[in-house]
């Protein structure tokens, strides 16, 4: 796992591979237990129920997982019991009423962005694929969140596949020049880059960034690369949701 700081009241979390029980193709490295977080990709569901109970026991807050189809739907949770599951929709949102929660979202090659206002009170996780870049779903998070809070908002986009490996068709990639996130791979073949595409959708909102493509480092499940496998996930945390042990790693981090 991985973190950094997303606003000074947040921090965002990144899982591995590694940690879980799952196995191949959702395991973890060198056939290591995998933290296959995902209930759709195969994995026998016991074992992602077991990895989801070990993430939310490390950090602290309960989780609150979203039903992701590549669209542009956004959810808005601000019922103090909100569940810990919301429905189809690619952005969910958390408000100030509903503590001890953070919103997560999974990725293995999509980014993982990450929202929350400088105090920490609201929260956001999104889905960023070329589908979501396409149809504008940061945005529309982003402007969720900001009818919640008057303070500035941050951002954190988690590991993604880079514009170096995103290769796709040459219409494809021109209709990403529009959002700035058309590239090229290290072939010189069509591809996307979706950091440049979030970039230009946050509009100047701070963004701290993990450098890591999930295509190229085997920490994480990558699509791409594997084919069937698993899902990571991003998670934004109230800094005072999380166990001191776990507060004091992060805070080394930076």
């Amino acid at each position: 796992m991985v973190s950094c700081r997303i606003s000074p009241g947040a921090r965002a979390f990144f899982t591995s591979r590694a940690g879980g029980v799952s196995r191949p193709p959702c395991g973890g490295p060198g056939g290591s237990g995998g933290l296959n977080l995902a209930l759709h990709v195969g994995d026998d569901p016991a074992d992602v129920v077991a990895n989801r109970a070990r993430l939310e026991r490390t950090l602290g807050p309960g989780l609150v997982w979203m039903d992701q189809v590549h669209g542009n739907t956004v959810r808005v949770a601000v019922d103090p019991a909100a569940a810990e599951a919301v429905g189809e929709c690619d952005a969910l949102v958390i408000g100030p009423q509903v503590t001890g929660r953070a919103p997560a979202v999974l990725v293995a090659d999509c980014a993982p962005v990450l929202l929350a206002d400088e105090s920490g009170s609201v929260l956001a996780a999104v889905h960023v694929g070329r589908a979501g870049l396409f149809a504008g779903v940061l945005p529309a998070a982003l402007r969720r969140v900001r009818e919640l809070t008057a303070e500035p908002v941050h951002a954190a986009v988690g590991p993604h596949i880079c514009g170096r490996c995103y290769e796709v068709g040459a219409e494809l990639s021109e209709r990403a020049r529009a959002f700035g996130a058309a590239s090229t791979t290290t072939h010189g073949t069509p591809a996307i880059d979706l950091l440049a595409g979030i970039r230009g959708q946050l509009e100047g909102v701070p963004l701290t960034v993990i450098d890591a493509c999930t295509v190229e480092d085997e920490r994480w499940f990558s699509y791409r690369r594997d084919g069937v496998t698993g899902r990571f996930a991003g998670l934004a945390v109230r800094n005072g949701d999380t166990p001191p042990a776990i507060r004091r790693w992060a805070d080394a981090l930076g």
